[in-house]
């Protein structure tokens, strides 16, 4: 009989390392939050700058509340969820204004069993629905597209924002410097196959690290799904990292390869009645 303990599963919630996240992402956001992503979501979503028209935005996996804080504007009705308890105790610590309503919930769970809306959320409410850099922790994808089907008001915008699953694949992609070429490459050595892989999120803790899961997914998986519930794609950009490469002999040819190999990838859905 096996005595040993018995490993505790890796979880799709960030809640044991939501302080490290904290920490890291801060009040606004990691230095890719600020350079590449929010500016790339404010352009993919257009808000109306009108005070009188009143936007409703609804961020799921919405962490500490970094997205909320960028777009602070008065005309802007802010609802976050997040299925770690921690991490929304501290949006609202962070939460200066007092008018953002964060849930604590799933992204998987926005309908009840008869079809309406979980957590007192009215349907077709919405005017747009971000998930940012999450969705490769969430599962399964049909759920959520439902439930942001069921939100968004009639041609509403959903914004998911994610690691380029073809080209940033954990544990299946690298970069690799051919000599003979001087040239920077990606290798990617796994793709079309969905699978978990478990990820140290705080790798800084050593062997102590908390894992969580990542579901690799290929484009197909976001495409169809999306298609199934009824979000036409209408838009897709792929953003670079902005970091520079160090100087050196090899500098402008990696500088080269990071241009042309985007890190992210954002993807604008639309719901059509």
């Amino acid at each position: 009989m096996d005595n040993q303990r018995k490993k505790t599963p890796p979880s799709t919630s960030w809640q044991d390392v939501a302080s490290w996240y904290d920490d890291y992402v801060g009040q606004d956001g990691s230095d890719f939050h600020q350079q590449v992503i929010l500016p790339g979501i404010a352009r993919l979503l257009n808000i109306p700058k009108d005070t009188t028209y009143a936007y409703s935005l609804l961020d799921l996996a919405c962490g500490q509340g970094v997205l909320q804080r960028y777009f602070d504007q008065s005309n802007i009705a802010h609802v976050g969820i997040d299925i770690s308890h921690d991490l929304i105790q501290l949006a609202k610590q962070r939460d200066t204004t007092k008018k953002v309503r964060y849930i604590h919930g799933s992204a998987t769970k926005l309908l009840q069993e008869d079809g309406m809306p979980a957590y007192d959320l009215k349907p077709h409410s919405f005017d747009a629905v971000t998930i940012v850099l999450a969705i490769q922790n969430i599962t399964p994808l049909s759920a959520v597209w439902q439930g942001v089907k069921h939100l968004l008001k009639p041609n509403g915008k959903l914004i998911v924002v994610m690691m380029h699953p073809s080209f940033r694949v954990p544990r299946s992609a690298s970069w690799q410097w051919n000599d003979q070429h001087h040239r920077q490459e990606r290798i990617v050595w796994t793709y079309l196959t969905s699978h978990e892989i478990d990820i140290t999120t705080n790798p800084g803790k050593g062997s102590k690290g908390t894992k969580t899961i990542h579901f690799h997914r290929p484009l197909q998986a976001y495409i169809n799904t999306l298609g199934n519930a009824g979000l036409l794609i209408d838009h897709i950009d792929e953003w670079v990292s902005h970091v520079p490469e160090q100087t050196g002999i090899k500098s402008e040819a990696m500088m080269k390869a990071k241009k042309e190999f985007p890190m992210f990838m954002a993807i604008r859905a639309i719901n059509k009645e």
